[in-house]
């Protein structure tokens, strides 16, 4: 008899663990990490900004720690990135931690066999993503404090937001023969047609988002991909797969990769 009753109330005391257990849509915010301690340097591969990428898309909140503005620490996330790479794959797990650093979440196991680093890195991501996009989460909009007030279980996060600049024209080692110049949108919003249908492309921290215009999207709006810039490096990704990007003097700029080229026309 006693032993039936220590059995119901370990049992009772499972559930109510389990039924107390935070999902992901309980937190406004999740922070992606700039260094992952797989890679030997910041954004390496652009797979922090894919990750970054990736979680938006998702239904998540996500920033960079040099982006977050001033929030409760235990009101979001932490994104820890393993990766493993291998002789024939390339894996990575994605691992969601809270402030007290419990982990909440772990997805699947992403493989690939590419042999190329930065493809093989990607591609392994973009699967371990698909246990996320599973969850169908949709965070709550993150609540930002004036003041800075600090406590022993919710300190404040507070961080800077480091905007980055992009001028229309950017030269590079104008010195050099092989001097190169990207002509980069400097407006906020920008528009551009490709076969008939409209593209919006927006401004951000890290480069310019696209959006293809749709009714059938709730907002509009349907994001198509997001255009990196490093430096002198342009790179594109998204869904479909990831792309070299060419703006042009005239304000048109194409994708293209072994399988396709394709420009986008600028319009006033």
């Amino acid at each position: 008899m006693i032993k039936r009753i220590l059995l119901l109330i370990f049992i009772g005391g499972f559930i109510l663990n389990m039924n107390a257990q935070k999902s992901a849509s309980d937190y406004s915010y999740v922070v992606v990490p700039e260094l992952y301690e797989f890679l030997y340097e910041e954004d390496q591969h652009q797979l922090n900004s894919l990750t970054k990428f990736l979680f938006n898309k998702y239904g998540f909140n996500a920033y960079f720690p040099s982006e977050l503005p001033n929030v409760k620490r235990c009101d979001g996330l932490q994104a820890e990135v393993l990766g493993k790479p291998g002789f024939v794959y390339t894996k990575i797990t994605v691992v969601l931690r809270d402030c007290y650093g419990e982990e909440i979440f772990r997805s699947e196991e992403g493989k690939s066999k590419y042999k190329e680093y930065k493809k093989a890195y990607h591609d392994a991501l973009r699967k371990a993503f698909v246990s996320i996009e599973e969850l169908g989460v949709n965070q709550k909009e993150i609540k930002i404090y004036e003041d800075e007030v600090e406590s022993d279980n919710e300190p404040l996060v507070k961080t800077e937001i480091e905007v980055t600049k992009v001028s229309a024209v950017k030269e590079i080692d104008g010195n050099s023969k092989n001097s190169m110049i990207l002509h980069l949108p400097d407006a906020k919003f920008s528009n551009y047609v490709r076969e008939g249908r409209s593209y919006l492309l927006r401004k951000t921290e890290n480069g310019y988002s696209l959006y293809l215009e749709t009714e059938a999207a709730e907002t509009g709006l349907a994001l198509k991909g997001m255009i990196l810039v490093d430096g002198n490096t342009l790179s594109y990704v998204s869904e479909a797969g990831d792309a070299e990007v060419i703006f042009h003097e005239n304000g048109d700029f194409t994708l293209q990769n072994s399988l396709l080229k394709v420009t986008y026309k600028h319009i006033d």
